[in-house]
């Protein structure tokens, strides 16, 4: 994926003072890479709220908000672009001059139709798109776009102290470094969805005798169809692992898979699901907690300030590093456990 006018625009002396930080950070390519990349982001609930933050703070160059909503009282909890006089105004109505107050630099959109009312040429001109709070039907249509245009995807969704991250990047090099061991890296398949295509070596600038390698990683992903239909991690945990897996993941994944019944799930029938979902991934059901499947029903679709600042965070992070191509990132599936605070990845 690269952005549409990237490259070797400069970064003007007002933007490097700027984003003096952040360019420590991730560099200036990252930089001038975020500043020309245009974004869709589909959603401002308390998700979308978070995710916009931080990458209008980061100094995208463009972003697109799609959201039709009208904002109701129980918002006010939980984003903080609106108050208490927008109710039953457009959400991005409300939100759109504090959302440019953040930083006047960043080139915003606002589009107040439905995600149904668009067709596939509307998705053509962004570079990344990321999509949250949206049904199961709404997040395969839309990967299914991404896809026929070869553009990266991120979804998330939450249920009160519990959320997912689900991240389609399609195929993606990334490069990282380290210093040199005794045992050198070789090329070849790492797990089950990235493989080392390239491994050179560099001298410190200051230090000769210090050596890093540099590594090239090549990403394959699923689609998210793909990924709910053949999720597994049959043979892939040990024991300990095993002991340790969250209910989460089983009650999630049974979630997304049975959107027709949510709002309709008391605790018994969520269960049910969970255990043919374990049985899916191959794990036991024992791993399913009855405290958490209790707690889980209760906090369907609920959105939590916390939680979504965590996601956000995680999210926008992500993004940077994909514009950077500097670190692997996230593939393909995560999880969030607000209770124990765990946040794993799974490779599916």
């Amino acid at each position: 994926m690269e952005p549409s006018s990237i490259t070797s625009e400069r970064l003007s002396k007002d933007e490097i003072d700027l984003y003096d930080r952040q360019i420590r950070l991730w560099g200036m390519a990252a930089q001038a890479r975020m500043r020309s990349a245009k974004v869709l982001l589909i959603g401002l609930g308390s998700l979308g709220t978070e995710i916009c933050k931080n990458v209008v703070l980061s100094g995208l160059g463009h972003l697109t908000i799609l959201d039709d909503t009208l904002v109701q009282e129980e918002d006010l909890g939980s984003q903080f672009f609106i108050s208490g006089g927008d109710v039953d105004s457009l959400k991005l109505d409300s939100a759109q001059s504090r959302i440019q107050d953040l930083n006047p630099r960043v080139e915003l959109s606002f589009d107040t139709q439905s995600m149904e009312s668009k067709t596939s040429d509307f998705y053509k001109g962004f570079d990344l798109v990321i999509g949250t709070e949206l049904s199961t039907k709404q997040m395969t249509m839309l990967n299914e776009l991404t896809r026929k245009y070869n553009i990266p995807i991120y979804l998330a969704g939450s249920n009160g102290l519990f959320a997912y991250i689900f991240v389609d990047l399609i195929q993606f090099d990334a490069e990282d470094e380290k210093l040199k061991g005794s045992q050198p890296t070789e090329k070849g398949q790492i797990s089950t969805n990235t493989e080392v295509i390239e491994v050179r070596t560099r001298h410190d600038e200051d230090d000769d005798k210090k050596v890093f390698e540099v590594i090239k990683t090549r990403h394959y992903y699923k689609s998210f169809q793909q990924m709910i239909k053949t999720a597994s991690l049959k043979g892939r945990l040990n024991r300990r692992q095993t002991k340790r897996l969250s209910s989460v993941l089983p009650l999630t994944l049974a979630l997304l898979q049975t959107e027709d019944e949510i709002g309709k799930l008391n605790s018994r029938k969520l269960k049910e699901k969970a255990v043919v979902t374990c049985l899916q991934l191959g794990i036991p059901e024992t791993v399913l907690d009855d405290t958490y499947v209790e707690q889980f029903t209760r906090q369907e679709g609920v959105q939590f300030a916390p939680v979504s600042a965590v996601i956000g965070g995680s999210i926008a992070q992500d993004v940077i590093n994909i514009l950077g191509k500097r670190q692997p990132p996230l593939n393909n599936f995560i999880v969030f456990d607000g209770i124990t605070l765990d946040m794993p990845i799974f490779e599916f």
